[in-house]
């Protein structure tokens, strides 16, 4: 197996330290988790196709671990199971040298993600590209401490502001095309898990994130065989 297919689906739920928890399940030809954030401000669901892999559901409790222990190996590996009284208790990965084991979690310890009910309609539609993604990423970049960013109706399209605040406050303001605006209030979110969110799916030249008035927006990415999708819980202005 491609190592970097790996290190790829690994970052697209990781999101750079945050999500570090998660049940991997495969039926041989897809591999797929769902996860949530420890402050339970952010949900995604993620699936990567054309696989050849054994079939299992098990528990990876520590991903940066694994993330570290494939960085040691070559960029193709051999992907199997060991098993005890048919049980997974570790993933083995050998390339022509090294052999790396990580031993995994019982799915008891991984934290439940729970099912999508009674999600709102989203009514503002803001059209994602290759800029918007460099320019949020640079302007998060900057502000390093600022926890939020809020997206605000204008007059023509919609202003992602970075720190946005009811007072005085260092803020940088990103303009973006729209395909429609509902919205007549600003709605915040935590501006650290969406730059996470945005860096790794930033191979995605277009995507399309959808936000409700009721304080839930939603982006999927599809680039090559992975789909990824991504809820937001919106925030209190501090």
């Amino acid at each position: 197996m491609n190592k970097i297919t790996l290190d790829t689906f690994i970052q697209k739920y990781n999101l750079g330290g945050n999500v570090n928890s998660v049940k991997w399940i495969s039926d041989g030809k897809t591999l797929s988790t769902r996860f949530i954030s420890p402050d339970k401000s952010l949900l995604g669901e993620l699936t990567l196709v054309k696989q050849t892999l054994p079939e299992f559901e098990v528990g990876v409790y520590d991903t940066p671990l694994l993330s570290k222990m494939l960085g040691t190996l070559a960029d193709t590996v051999d992907f199997t199971l060991t098993k005890v009284d048919n049980t997974p208790v570790a993933f083995h990965f050998t390339d022509s040298i090294m052999s790396a084991d990580y031993v995994l979690a019982a799915i008891g310890v991984i934290p439940d993600v729970p099912e999508l009910k009674n999600v709102p309609e989203f009514n503002t539609l803001v059209n994602i590209n290759a800029q918007f993604i460099s320019s949020f990423i640079r302007g998060k970049g900057a502000l390093a401490d600022v926890e939020t960013f809020a997206v605000m109706p204008l007059v023509d399209g919609l202003e992602f502001v970075i720190g946005y605040s009811d007072i005085n406050s260092n803020r940088i303001s990103i303009k973006t095309q729209s395909g429609a605006v509902a919205m007549t209030e600003p709605i915040v979110f935590n501006a650290n898990l969406f730059k996470e969110v945005l860096s790794a799916n930033k191979e995605c030249s277009k995507a399309t994130l959808q936000i409700s008035e009721k304080g839930l927006a939603h982006i999927e990415f599809n680039v090559d065989d992975f789909n990824v999708k991504y809820w937001l819980v919106s925030q209190q202005v501090n």
